[in-house]
C-alpha cells in the first residue's frame, strides 16, 4: 500500500509567537497542536514516561502540550495511540498525529481508510536507536560522571536558544549540559552509527511524504542565494505542505511568522529529506558496545573515535560550558541577518 503525497513543491520557514522559545526550533509543531486542542480535539506525540522511557501519549490540553514538545531522538513506543486516535476519530474529533514518517504511515495503515478530521504531522527523520540502547548510555553516564548521577530527566534540544546542546536534569532540577564524551550518544546519533537497520534503507524519506505537513529545523536557511532577513537565534520550523488538508490547517494558524522559501535551500543541510543515512561499517559494533554494561563511554570513545577531541573541538566544548558559544553565535546570527 502507497501511502505517499505528491511530491512536494514548496518549502516555508515558520515561527510561532507564543512558543518559539518553548520549542526545540521555530514551534510549529506547538501552533498546529494548540489549534487541535482549541477545536475540542486531540493530540499524540512523543513524551519522557518514568524519566527516560520514551513514549506517544494522548494530551487533549493546551497545558499537556508541553510533555510532547521538543525533539526526541530515539525510538518512541506507540502503544495503544492508534486504537485511542481511532475512538477519537469515530467520536467526530479532531485528531493530530505526529511521528516518524513510519509511525505516521503505520498509523494510516491502522485505520485502514482516510478521515476527514485526520490530521498528520511526519517530521525530517535521520533514524532512530533503541530506547534499549539510550537507557544503556544514561546508565553509564551516570555511573561514570559525578555531575550526572542523579539525573532523572533529559532533554535533547535546550529550549533557550537554536542548536543549544543536550542537558540533563537532575535534583532541584538542575540542567547539566552534555560535551565532549558525556554526550557520545548523540555523537554517535550524528554519525549514524547507532540507528534501527531498517532506518539506513527507508520506504519513506523523499519529496513525497506520508504526512499531510512535515516539519524539521530549518537548517542552511538563507545560504542558498536569497538571504534570510531575520535573526534566526531562536530557531525556526521547515514546514512543508503536502496535501490540501495540510494547507488548511497551517493557513487557519495565528500568531505566527511564514514566509516561502525554495525547496532547494532546504535540502542541503536536510539530506534526510531525500535520502537515508549511510550504514557505517562498525554500527554492530558501536551498538554492541552501548549495550555491553561492562563498556563505559570513555573506553567506547576511544575504541571508536566518535566524539572529536581535537582543539577546535575542545575550545567549542569550552565556549558551550561557559555560555560564551551561545552569546558569539547570537551576535553571528544577527550580523548574517543584516
Amino acid at each position: 500500500m502507497n501511502f505517499k503525497h505528491q511530491e512536494v513543491k514548496r518549502a516555508f520557514a515558520f515561527w510561532d509567537n507564543k512558543t518559539r522559545t518553548k520549542s526545540s526550533s521555530g514551534g510549529a509543531f506547538s501552533a498546529i497542536a494548540r489549534n487541535v486542542i482549541e477545536k475540542g480535539g486531540v493530540v499524540f506525540g512523543a513524551a519522557w514516561k518514568d524519566g527516560f522511557k520514551c513514549v506517544h501519549i494522548k494530551c487533549e490540553t493546551i497545558d499537556g502540550l508541553e510533555a510532547i514538545r521538543g525533539s526526541k531522538y530515539l525510538q518512541s513506543d506507540i502503544g495503544l495511540t492508534f486504537s485511542e486516535a481511532r475512538s477519537a476519530l469515530k467520536e467526530d474529533r479532531y485528531v493530530l498525529f505526529t511521528g516518524t514518517p513510519c509511525q505516521i504511515a503505520g498509523l494510516r495503515s491502522f485505520l485502514l481508510k482516510p478521515y476527514e478530521k485526520l490530521i498528520t504531522v511526519d517530521i525530517v527523520c535521520h533514524g532512530v536507536p533503541s530506547n534499549q540502547l539510550f537507557c544503556n548510555y544514561i546508565d553509564k553516564l551516570k555511573s561514570e560522571f559525578p555531575e550526572f548521577a542523579d539525573a532523572n530527566g533529559f532533554e535533547f534540544r535546550n529550549r533557550r536558544g537554536w542548536g543549544y546542546a543536550p542537558a540533563t536534569t537532575g535534583a532541584n532540577c538542575r540542567k547539566f549540559g552534555l560535551v565532549g564524551v558525556p554526550n557520545l550518544y548523540m555523537a554517535a546519533f550524528d554519525k549514524a552509527s547507532i540507528f534501527r537497520e531498517s532506518c539506513y534503507d527507508c520506504r519513506f524519506n523523499g519529496l513525497s511524504r506520508v504526512g499531510d505537513i512535515t516539519i524539521a529545523d530549518f537548517w542552511g536557511l538563507g545560504t542558498q542565494g536569497l538571504k534570510f532577513r531575520h535573526d534566526v537565534t531562536k530557531g525556526v520550523s521547515l514546514v512543508l505542505i503536502n496535501t490540501d488538508k495540510g494547507r488548511e490547517v497551517v493557513d487557519k494558524l495565528g500568531d505566527c511568522f511564514i514566509q516561502e522559501r525554495p525547496l532547494k535551500e532546504a535540502i542541503p543541510l536536510n539530506h534526510n529529506l531525500v535520502g537515508s543515512s549511510v550504514l557505517p561499517d562498525n554500527r554492530e559494533d558501536i551498538i554492541s558496545a552501548f549495550n555491553n554494561p561492562a563498556n563505559s563511554l570513555t573506553a567506547i570513545n576511544a575504541k571508536y573515535n566518535i566524539e572529536n577531541t581535537d582543539i577546535k573541538s575542545r575550545i567549542r566544548n569550552e565556549l558551550i560550558k561557559t555560555g560564551a558559544f551561545w552569546f558569539i553565535k547570537s551576535i553571528i546570527n544577527k550580523l548574517r541577518s543584516l
